[in-house]
């Protein structure tokens, strides 16, 4: 299969690409800057910008499948205190759109999209802790999350949506909960087992149009 990741230089997209390949899928992987690739060997690099409909739209043909793993990487903190912006505050929503698109025009179907847990159909299900720091921390990139899943379910594809608890670069355990109804496991997991997942559920027809919430 061949297979497109958007978000290849944040942790989880690296650690899809890496299981891709073993697996012996032919990757591309888009980015904006090819020299924050690293440990990434025998993948198609494309640069552009998500941003720009006019670089995914030239990236799309030819693939099978597409890997969604976008986000906004800044310190939320310092975004509060007035940083500096370095990623646009609409990169999920307005990125997987431009994506949506390119896809249609050139007959893609299958994505899978990293979003987070406790939006959509996960969000009543959040410990109390989790939504006191999404309310006052994380307000702008849930949004973001938000109508970047609510782009997905409009949009003919066949999508599916990954929810994955806190994030953290641990090792693979091969376990985690990955639950369609929303079941919370533990609060956090590793990012190659989150990758694991989305390998996994690209290959499963059963998960197309479902919201997995993914937790350790």
């Amino acid at each position: 299969m061949k297979t497109i990741v958007f978000g290849a230089t944040g942790g989880t997209g690296a650690a899809v690409t890496r299981l891709l390949r073993a697996e012996g899928d032919t990757v591309t992987v888009f980015v904006r800057n090819p020299a924050r690739l690293t440990g990434q060997t025998g993948v198609t690099v494309a640069t552009g910008d998500v941003m720009n409909p006019a670089d995914v739209a030239a990236a799309m043909p030819g693939h099978d499948r597409v890997v969604i793993s976008l986000g906004n990487a800044q310190n939320p903190f310092a975004l509060l205190l007035g940083a500096k912006r370095t990623t646009p505050r609409d990169v999920c929503e307005t990125g997987t759109i431009n994506i949506i698109a390119a896809m249609q025009a050139a007959g893609v179907r299958r994505v899978v999209c990293v979003t987070a847990f406790g939006i959509g159909a996960t969000r009543t299900k959040s410990p109390l802790m989790f939504k006191i720091f999404y309310s006052l921390v994380l307000r702008e990139h849930m949004a973001d999350k938000e109508r970047q899943e609510a782009a997905l379910r409009a949009s003919g594809l066949d999508w599916t949506l990954v929810q994955p608890v806190g994030l953290t670069d641990q090792p693979a355990t091969g376990t985690y909960t990955a639950s369609p109804a929303g079941a919370l496991g533990k609060q956090t997991m590793s990012r190659v087992d989150v990758a694991r997942y989305i390998v996994t559920a690209l290959a499963d027809p059963a998960t197309i149009g479902q919201s997995i919430a993914l937790s350790g």
